[in-house]
Order: C-alpha cells, then sequence, then structure tokens
C-alpha cells in the first residue's frame, strides 16, 4: 500500500466507522455461525455519536472494539424482538458511550463526586471484603514487579492475598507501617530474588494464586496456550445433543406489553464474582430478563466491583456448602432459562451445581437450558484451569508491553481500566442472546463459553492505531502519558484517577460525561443518597414509534447481596442488616 493511499484512509478514520469494520467482522465470522435471519438486520444497526477521533490513552481500538461488540449485541436483540413482538427497530451504540459501558466500575458518582474507591464506598461494601483488600499493604502484592532473571511477572491476590503473601513469604500485614513507596519497594526486592518460572510454577500450581510471566505478543506466540485458543471466536455455541427438549416458542415467555424488551420474561441465575461475570447478567437485565445474583456472606467480594455487579439484580445469600443452601438453588434452577458461571473451572462442579450437573437437572422439563461458562485462559488448552484477572489476560498475550510503551517505557503496564472484563462480559451475553434464539427455533439445551485472553486476542486481531495517530492521542492525554509506570497498580490508578482522566481527554467534563451516559438509581440500601451509575450504550430507535417498551435501563437498582429473598418475585429479605450511613456513629 503505498503511502499516499495510507495518508487517505487515515483522513476518513472515525472511531464509528472502525466500530462499524469490527461490528462487519463479527457478524461475519464463520466460526459464529449467525444464523441468515438476524444477518437479514444488520443493516439496522448503527454507531454514533460526538467524539469521532480517538481519545483514549491505550494503543488498542477499545472504544470501537466495545461498540462493534455490543452492536452484535443490538442486533441479536433485533432479531428476538421481531421473532416476539413482531418489531425490527434500529439499534443505535454511541461509541464514546460505549467505552464507558465497557469501564462502566469505575466510573460510579454519588454528590457529584466520583464514588469508586471513596471512604463511602468502602464504608457501604466493607462487611463483604474478608479478604480485607482494602488494606493498602495487601493491595500492592497485586502488581507488576520485575523477577530475578529479569523477567516482569504480574502477582495477583484475587480476592483474598493471603496465599500470595504466604508465597512471597512477607507479612499478612504492614507491621512495620511502611508508607505506599516503601511497600512498593520492599515487593520489588522480595520479587527481585525469585526467578519468573519459579513465581510462575508456585502461583499456578502450589498456592493457585493467579500470576503470569509478562510476555511479548511474539513470546505468548510460541506457547501452547496460544496454539490451543488461537482460533476461538468471541464465544463458544455448543449444542448439547444428548437433550433433545422441543423448541421454546416465545409466545410461552409471558412479558408486560408495557415493557417489550428482547428478554422480558426469561429467568437468569448468576453465580460469578468480580467484573466479567457479573457483566453477563447485568446485560440480561438490561434486555429485561429476571436476574437472580447468586452469593454468599461468607465470601469475599471486591469493594469497588461489587455495586456494578449487583446492578439489575435479586440479590440474595446462599451458603452452597449447606444443604439447605443447596436446595435453595434446586428450587430456583426449576424455573431458570439461563445459568451463569463465573467461578473458576470445577468450582461449581465440587459443590453439586456444574454444567453437567445443570444439564441434567432439567433435562425432563418441557424447555432447555443455556449454561454460561466464563474464565480466564480459555476452554481449551494445559492453561485452561488456571486462576485469572483481567491483569492476568492483559499481561500475558503481550498488551501490557504495547501499553508500557505507549507511555515511554520498556515494562509492561496494566490496562488504564478493566476493559477486557466488560468486553468478556458482552460476549457472555451475546452467546446467551444467541443461544436462546437457538433454542426458540431449534430446541435443546446449550453451553455458552467465553474468556478473558480470548476477548483480548480479539481486540489484538483489529489492529493497533498508526503512528500518527498515536502522536495525536499523545497529545489529547499530554498530562497522562508518561506518568503511569509498572507499579501503578489498580489503588494508584484509582487514586490519581488515570482512567477518569483518560477517558476525558482533553474534552470538558460536561464532553466526555453527558447526562445521557449515566443512569440515577437509589443508593439507600446501601447508606447512600442517589448513585449515578454508567448506562448501557445500546439504544433503540425507530422511525414509526415501534420501539415502544424498547429500553435498555435498570429497573432494579444496585442490591446488596442477601438484600432479598431467594424467590423469582422481588421480595426484600425483612433479617437484612441494614447499612448504616457512614456518617452516622
Amino acid at each position: 500500500m503505498s503511502s499516499k493511499r495510507s495518508d487517505e484512509q487515515e483522513s476518513q478514520y472515525s472511531v464509528q466507522k472502525e466500530a462499524q469494520r469490527i461490528y462487519d467482522c463479527i457478524i461475519n465470522d464463520h466460526r459464529l455461525k449467525v444464523p441468515r435471519e438476524v444477518l437479514g438486520l444488520a443493516d439496522r444497526v448503527h454507531f454514533v455519536g460526538i467524539e469521532t477521533e480517538p481519545f483514549f490513552p491505550a494503543p488498542y481500538k477499545c472504544a470501537e472494539t466495545q461498540a462493534g461488540l455490543l452492536g452484535y449485541i443490538g442486533l441479536l436483540t433485533l432479531a428476538i424482538s421481531k421473532d416476539r413482538y413482531g418489531i425490527a427497530p434500529h439499534a443505535e451504540v454511541d461509541v464514546a458511550h460505549a467505552l464507558l459501558t465497557g469501564l462502566g466500575a469505575l466510573f460510579t458518582r454519588h454528590n457529584g463526586a466520583w464514588l469508586t474507591g471513596s471512604p463511602e464506598m468502602m464504608h457501604a461494601t466493607e462487611r463483604w471484603d474478608h479478604g480485607q483488600t482494602r488494606e493498602l499493604y495487601r493491595q500492592l502484592g497485586t502488581n507488576i514487579y520485575q523477577s530475578k532473571d529479569g523477567r516482569w511477572y504480574c502477582l495477583h491476590g484475587s480476592m483474598d492475598p493471603t496465599a500470595l503473601l504466604e508465597m512471597l513469604q512477607v507479612p499478612q500485614h504492614n507491621e512495620q507501617n511502611l508508607g505506599w513507596k516503601e511497600i512498593i519497594q520492599m515487593y520489588a526486592k522480595v520479587v527481585g530474588e525469585i526467578e519468573s518460572v519459579t513465581l510462575d510454577n508456585w502461583s499456578n500450581n502450589v498456592y493457585r494464586t493467579p500470576g503470569t510471566i509478562c510476555f511479548e505478543e511474539d513470546q505468548f506466540k510460541t506457547t501452547p496456550q496460544w496454539r490451543a485458543i488461537k482460533d476461538e471466536p468471541y464465544y463458544n455455541l455448543i449444542p448439547q445433543t444428548f437433550y433433545t427438549q422441543p423448541p421454546v416458542s416465545w409466545d410461552t415467555v409471558p412479558f408486560d406489553p408495557l415493557d417489550r424488551r428482547p428478554l422480558s420474561g426469561i429467568k437468569v441465575l448468576e453465580l460469578a464474582r468480580a467484573i466479567a461475570g457479573p457483566t453477563i447478567g447485568k446485560i440480561c437485565a438490561s434486555l429485561g430478563a429476571t436476574v437472580i445474583r447468586v452469593s454468599c456472606s461468607k465470601n469475599t467480594e471486591l469493594p469497588i466491583t461489587l455495586m456494578d455487579g449487583c446492578l439489575g439484580k435479586i440479590s440474595i445469600d446462599i451458603d452452597l456448602k449447606t444443604f439447605d443452601g443447596r436446595k435453595k438453588l434446586l428450587d430456583l434452577i426449576q424455573e431458570t432459562d439461563v445459568f451463569i458461571d463465573g467461578y473458576r473451572p470445577a468450582v461449581l462442579e465440587h459443590l453439586g451445581f456444574g454444567r453437567d450437573a445443570i444439564l441434567g437437572l432439567v433435562a425432563n422439563r418441557d424447555r432447555g437450558i443455556v449454561y454460561c461458562q466464563e474464565n480466564c485462559y480459555g476452554w481449551k488448552g494445559p492453561w485452561m484451569t488456571r486462576p485469572g484477572w483481567a491483569q492476568i489476560a492483559d499481561t500475558v498475550c503481550g498488551i501490557g508491553f504495547d501499553l508500557g510503551r505507549f507511555h515511554g517505557f520498556d515494562e509492561p503496564h496494566i490496562f488504564p481500566g478493566p476493559n477486557v472484563d466488560y468486553l468478556t462480559g458482552h460476549a457472555g451475553a451475546a452467546g446467551i442472546l444467541h443461544a436462546l434464539y437457538s433454542r426458540a427455533h431449534q430446541g435443546g439445551s446449550f453451553v455458552v463459553q467465553c474468556s478473558l485472553l480470548v476477548s483480548n486476542l480479539q481486540m489484538q486481531s483489529y489492529g493497533k492505531y498508526t503512528g500518527d495517530q498515536l502522536e495525536r492521542l499523545k497529545a489529547r492525554n499530554k498530562d497522562l502519558v508518561g506518568r503511569i509506570r509498572h507499579y501503578d497498580e489498580i489503588v494508584s490508578s484509582g487514586k490519581n484517577q488515570f482512567t477518569i482522566r483518560g477517558y476525558m481527554a482533553d474534552r470538558l467534563f460536561e464532553q466526555a460525561f453527558k447526562r445521557e451516559y449515566f443512569q440515577t438509581i437509589n443508593g439507600t440500601m446501601w447508606g447512600l443518597g442517589d448513585i449515578d451509575v454508567v448506562s448501557l450504550a445500546l439504544k433503540y430507535k425507530a422511525e414509526n414509534g415501534d420501539e415502544k417498551g424498547m429500553r435498555t435501563d435498570f429497573i432494579l437498582g444496585a442490591c446488596p447481596p442477601g438484600y432479598h429473598l431467594p424467590s423469582w418475585a422481588v421480595k426484600e429479605n425483612v433479617e437484612f442488616q441494614p447499612i448504616v450511613p457512614r456518617d452516622n456513629p
């Protein structure tokens, strides 16, 4: 390609055009086997927005990728709506809003200020932080440090850094009252005395705490895991040939005529924590499904993701390690259409509710079930069962090094926000929509599989910005570029508002954070006032008003774990201990 041709293409670039190109790549991916009837509605999805140039400080097209995938979700919802209601309005995705949707947990607001990571949020969620991840000393174990052999290693303390700290043979708490810089130096010294391969073996085989060597992209492509998953699509949709329930006519799924959302009347059970798995359920809720979030007060939750993870859902508390808890889940399963498993592979199997158990429990009823699995490394290959988080998925495949070099350093960085978590959540939601469409037409039960690492490979496949685009992007973020280092993990990123500043770039606050990008919910159940949460960037438009009832707002707000009784009807749990506002004694 000539230089002149390249310059012409770049001058014509817009985030909307690139989102459209990525959308086209997704819907024409032969591995997804999108039904012909669905593809017939493809031109009803549109990418809009005032912001047309790249703005977020990363070399990858994360805004365009989020928008393209949300557009695909929109396409699937149009096909379902046409089946159910005889209508197929147009779907619109604002590309800038799509990235905000893809970073949602970090953009919650309260009383005109950012709530995420604030003392108010920490107070509201502290009863579920059994791993004491709020302690700065324990949080900073989740970070990137250089090992003895010069390779960079990404450590992660998961929901409870106790095992990580045992692995490093350091105290569990800040006994010496070290400051932030001193804690970083302590961890760097300890990791600097251990070989990277030793850390990898200890993390993944002995202590079972997430961790990975930070690879360059070409280095990762030499691993057996890359060879296992390199040809995987955003999700795998696997018909379960041993289960032959009849097709489920949409006429048999009750719905409110005033709330004609694509998934109105569909029942979803979600067993997941953190971001990716809960995002699958959250998208289903915004599309009209009744979603029950199953958690246990004995399990730890991450404070900065909990509210976002509860959004739009009935929140119940069940201990699956008790007979009574398992019986309650059994009762709920009998009516569920979708089961979301966001735990490590084999965790739910050990509790009696893995994939094969769930499929078997509903084998004799007149409608099949969709079982959705989400993990880090993918559902093939030798690393399939390894624990992992977004930071692990970003640094294992080379994205971390590209981020570091964007800032001028020959070192890996974490992504400025949980982009791959939401990308995977959106992929899982798309898989569920596809499965429900297939269930209505073909019958049977389906398994949907998605993963963080595969989602990253998809984003990488769309390419990076050109050199000139990167220079303009850096100019739009001149106060941020070059100021982030490998040790700037989630805590310092939040404190310095790296993600918030990066999303805003050189725009005015009102331009970046439009009022229509948010929805206000009631926060009294958290001991707070009204809370502004990021709304879904997917909206419906129609020329003749036939989008009436087609909405994507959240009917339920964000209710804490255990706030409701285990029931498909919304029933408050009178035994839920209220959260006292922080300012009260």
